[in-house]
């Protein structure tokens, strides 16, 4: 019997910084419960939900629905809507740019990274994954389209 709903975490729910935030409020609230406080007990938790807290997309090929959202502790939050058909999955090669200035110096980051979308039939494009290169990237999407039953696109280079 062949698995017919497939989920794909697509990344994390919080960002770097308040993940980090989570674990220092979680060391305050565990110092708090060693120090006899009540309201440690629920601050402690924030530190695990923050770790645990996923976003993603999940394809239901026996009902033809879909939805993105975001997975906390294993439960899945999000609105399933109907799926017309996939079309392909394709990889993208975007180059991103940040500044970092201080009053004496200015530095200019450049990075490419590869990112994986499955397109629909209905013309909705769903983000899959981010990777900084190409070979895992391909990998990774090569997996989702067997289990979908379509084919992957490489439009890293830009040939038209």
């Amino acid at each position: 019997m062949t698995q017919t709903t497939h989920t794909y975490r697509t990344g994390k729910y919080f960002s770097v910084g308040g993940r980090v935030m989570g674990w220092i409020a979680s060391a305050i609230g565990l110092m708090m419960v060693l120090n006899g406080g009540v309201a440690g007990w629920v601050i402690v938790p924030m530190g695990i939900i923050t770790l645990l807290t996923y976003t993603f997309v999940e394809f239901d090929l026996q009902h033809m629905t879909y939805r993105e959202g975001v997975q906390v502790l294993g439960l899945k939050l999000g609105k399933k809507l109907p799926l017309a058909g996939i079309d392909f999955l394709f990889l993208n090669k975007n180059s991103y740019s940040k500044m970092a200035e201080s009053r004496g110096s200015m530095t200019h980051f450049n990075t490419e990274l590869f990112d994986g979308f499955v397109k629909l039939s209905d013309g909705v494009k769903l983000h899959l994954l981010q990777m900084g290169s190409k070979a895992p990237a391909m990998q990774q999407l090569q997996a989702v389209a067997k289990d979908l039953e379509t084919n992957v696109h490489d439009f890293t280079e830009r040939v038209y």
